[in-house]
């Protein structure tokens, strides 16, 4: 039998704490969720909060039941959670104290989400871990569809081995070994910092005041300066007019107005589970849900429309109601939720700086960064050669280029280089007489942009170095144009043995775009020129020229 603990008795041995840094000005009752049913107990120090659920069956019991011989199996769930806020004053004693959460068990499901310094324990990672001690990150490409990551090694490695994209890429979690061996053994850090270290009750306390100077610290600089392309707004009037502005194209979209505002999840989602999606909240029809194999922007809007949309009155109503929930059985899990605001990306300029919101923040975009990806993305931009159109979707411009001599459709087909056999790349959605390589996108469709952008690199390169695909493109074109009646164009083309001069070929990537509402003009959202920048260096080192056609669409 285990010797049973004493009352007070010091707890010594290694532990895993999982720290949040509550904002100045919330108070620990106005932190907490109404629905937590958390029970407060009384402390020697700080506060302590705690919650047991009772004992349920899992919902999946009844099939294992159907499947079992006796038909009564009996199994039951049951969790439990614990919060203890501590205060601590920094060192330097003109600063104000702080106050710290450690959660146990489910309890940090029972925070408010506004409540906690967001990527407070990101920062102390890149804070107290050198960029060679890396075990393992998470970030994500802000496009039209949030490609997420999560990277890990299997020992301590260095950064340039993880394959970050330092342009593209928001760094939202990073852990691995600390430089101090006696502050953890191992933390990593998101909006919460876990660390793994030897500690006693009573150095608790003392490990959110060392968490709370690095906090403070700027040694990251050294090694992960390229997170700063991209920091966080915590101004509460910048945030609030880009709120206002953010609810302004959620009315824009329920009236039929294009937006390039989007949603993606900010989490990444267990592949091997199945599950399926749900809109609830202020304005949505109660009752049997509609539900989703993913989420889009386009869904929540017709679910929303479909129900009481002017009941939504504000961001704030919106931020406090709209969730997506997974379904299960066709009931929502409240367990299994997030909020819509966090699932908002979206870009906008206040005060001649620019904004992007991810994850339920805003962030600043550095104007030196700002204006770099804006100066290459303005080099690659030339007249198009078609200059509107007033085509609904892609498919429908490429019926109204196929009349255009100059011309060839080759949207759909399909050639595969040598060893990889079935790949199926698209050689180009039209080749032109002049040597150019036209891939097409309408940019306001639910499909990233960068999509694009990869497609006309895979096929400069397939097209430059692979005599297999070049023969079976030369092949498709002679067989498309005798479909359209059309001749020459395989002289444009090499055979498979002929190897190219890319310096005779133009990569041109055609998207179709409203123009912004405010400013007339055409543009793209700045996150697709981010993607742009590394794959039209690319393929310019190849010797192609690379050019950006923006076309109007009407």
């Amino acid at each position: 039998m285990p010797k049973k603990k004493k009352k007070n008795e010091t707890f010594h041995g290694t532990l895993t704490l999982s720290i949040r840094l509550l904002r100045k000005k919330w108070s620990i009752t106005n932190s907490l969720r109404k629905e937590s049913q958390l029970e407060r107990v009384e402390a020697n120090e700080g506060q302590i909060y705690i919650a047991q659920t009772p004992e349920s069956a899992p919902k999946w019991l009844n099939i294992i039941n159907e499947f079992s011989e006796s038909g009564d199996i009996q199994l039951e769930n049951k969790s439990c959670s614990a919060i203890i806020f501590i205060e601590v004053q920094p060192d330097d004693r003109r600063q104000s104290s702080r106050t710290f959460a450690l959660t146990f068990g489910t309890g940090h499901h029972a925070l408010e989400h506004d409540a906690f310094v967001r990527g407070f324990g990101l920062k102390v990672a890149l804070n107290s871990i050198s960029r060679s001690a890396l075990k393992n990150i998470d970030t994500a490409t802000l496009d039209s569809t949030t490609i997420q990551r999560r990277i890990q090694a299997s020992r301590k490695s260095d950064l340039s081995g993880f394959g970050i994209d330092f342009q593209s890429d928001l760094l939202r979690l990073a852990g691995g070994v600390p430089t101090d061996s006696n502050f953890a053994k191992a933390i990593t850090g998101r909006d919460a910092l876990t660390l793994t270290t030897k500690i006693s009750s009573s150095e608790v306390k003392g490990k959110c005041k060392e968490a709370l100077k690095l906090f403070n610290a700027n040694d990251y600089k050294k090694d992960f300066s390229f997170v700063d392309h991209i920091i966080p707004a915590h101004d509460k009037a910048t945030t609030n007019a880009l709120d206002r502005k953010l609810f302004s194209e959620v009315k824009a979209l329920l009236n039929g107005t294009p937006s390039d505002l989007h949603i993606a999840t900010p989490e990444v989602i267990d592949p091997e589970e199945t599950r399926s999606f749900a809109y609830f909240g202020l304005g949505f029809n109660s009752g049997t849900k509609n539900t989703y194999e993913e989420i889009a922007i386009e869904d929540y809007i017709h679910e929303l429309s479909s129900g009481r949309p002017n009941d939504v009155s504000d961001i704030a109503s919106l931020k406090a109601s709209h969730e997506i929930m997974i379904v299960t059985n066709g009931h929502g899990d409240k367990t299994k939720r997030q909020r819509i605001y966090d699932c908002f990306v979206f870009e906008a300029t206040y005060n001649s700086k620019s904004y992007v919101i991810f994850s339920g923040s805003w962030y600043c975009i550095e104007k030196k960064f700002f204006d770099l990806v804006n100066n290459e993305f303005n080099s690659l931009i030339h007249k198009p050669f078609r200059k509107s159109t007033s085509a609904k979707n892609e498919q429908e411009f490429i019926e109204e280029l196929n009349s255009d001599h100059n011309l060839l459709n080759l949207d759909k087909v399909k050639a595969s280089p040598s060893g990889a056999k079935g790949s199926n790349l698209e050689p180009c959605d039209f080749l032109s007489r002049k040597k150019e390589f036209i891939h097409l996108k309408d940019g306001h469709s639910s499909a990233p942009i960068s999509h694009l952008w990869n497609q006309g690199l895979v096929s400069a390169e397939s097209f430059l170095r692979d005599e297999v695909f070049r023969k079976a493109f030369r092949d498709s074109a002679i067989e498309r144009q005798k479909n359209f009646k059309k001749a020459g164009f395989e002289k444009i083309l090499p055979d498979g043995r002929s190897k190219p001069n890319a310096s005779e070929y133009k990569v041109i990537f055609g998207v179709m775009r409203h123009r912004y509402t405010k400013s007339n003009k055409l543009g793209l959202p700045f996150f697709s020129k981010v993607s742009l920048r590394a794959v039209a260096s690319r393929i310019q080192l190849m010797g192609y020229t690379v050019e950006v056609h923006l076309i109007e669409k009407k």
